[in-house]
């Protein structure tokens, strides 16, 4: 069984009030683990996209922040962001948990 996971996740667009002219070019998306060394690189989505997967996560907390930016210049907003626990795939089995003795 893989010991990694895939993290999919959606993005909700909403309204901001911005400068005539102005356009979101693109999201980007960060997650940083507990254990730096389980971080993956971020990722830059299209300004309109609503989903991001991460894909071969270790088991790990992960915090993932998404912030819409312009073409140049600082993101937009404050960046939103969110926590999952990553776990590795179990299988439930079948151990011996009593043993009892008796005189024939």
């Amino acid at each position: 069984m893989p010991s990694t996971q895939n993290a999919v996740l959606a993005i909700g667009l909403v309204p901001f009030i911005a400068p005539i002219g102005s356009s979101v070019d693109h999201i980007t998306v960060t997650a940083v683990a507990s254990n730096p060394a389980n971080s993956p690189p971020s990722q830059s989505l299209p300004g309109n996209a609503t989903t991001c997967t991460f894909t071969n996560l270790a088991p790990d907390t992960y915090t993932f922040s998404a912030q819409s930016f312009p073409s140049t210049g600082a993101g937009y907003g404050s960046p939103v962001t969110t926590t999952l626990v990553v776990v590795s795939d179990t299988v439930t089995i079948q151990i011996v948990g009593q043993l009892s003795a008796s005189q024939p």
